[in-house]
C-alpha cells in the first residue's frame, strides 16, 4: 500500500522546526508552503512568531511508518473534505484521513489517502470505508 500524504507543522519561536520535519524531508517531501502562511500570529506568547511548512510526498509502507513515528501523529476517526492534489492522486480530489498530534510544541496535521495495490478499477463509498476502517485500527490512539 501507498500512502499520499499533505503533512503541516506550525510551531512557535524557540521551537526548532527540525523536531517535526519527515524523515528523509530532501528525497522523499516535496515543500509546498513556507513562513509566509504562517497563521498563528494572533495567539499569544511565542506563538505570536513563528514558523510553518507543508509538504507532501508519496510513501511506501515503512517510509509512512517511520514519518508517523517520528512525528508521533496518529489517525483520527474525523470526517474530511478530502484533499486536492494529493501526490499521486493528480488534480483531482481524493479521499483523506486527518491525522493529528498531541504536543503541545507544535500544531501538527496531515492528510493521507492510503492507495491500495489491486487490480479493481474506481471504487465506491464501501470500498473507501474498509480501507479507512483498516487504517483506523493501525494508527488510531
Amino acid at each position: 500500500m501507498l500512502f499520499s500524504v499533505i503533512y503541516s507543522v506550525d510551531v512557535p519561536a524557540g521551537t526548532p522546526l527540525r523536531n517535526f520535519t519527515p524523515p528523509n524531508v530532501r528525497k522523499l517531501w516535496e515543500r509546498t508552503e513556507g513562513d509566509a502562511q504562517y497563521e498563528y500570529g494572533h495567539l499569544e506568547g511565542r506563538w505570536t512568531k513563528g514558523s510553518h511548512r507543508k509538504w507532501a510526498a508519496l510513501l511506501d509502507r515503512t517510509q509512512f511508518d517511520e514519518f508517523i513515528k517520528k512525528v508521533r501523529l496518529y489517525a483520527e476517526a474525523t470526517e474530511t473534505l478530502g484533499a486536492i492534489g494529493a501526490p499521486g492522486m493528480g488534480f483531482g480530489w481524493s479521499p483523506a484521513i486527518s491525522f493529528t498530534s498531541t504536543t503541545d510544541e507544535a500544531i501538527l496535521s496531515a492528510y493521507v489517502t492510503p492507495i491500495p495495490e489491486t487490480s479493481k478499477q474506481g471504487g465506491n463509498e464501501r470500498d473507501w470505508d474498509r480501507i479507512k476502517n483498516a487504517v483506523l485500527s493501525v494508527y488510531a490512539a
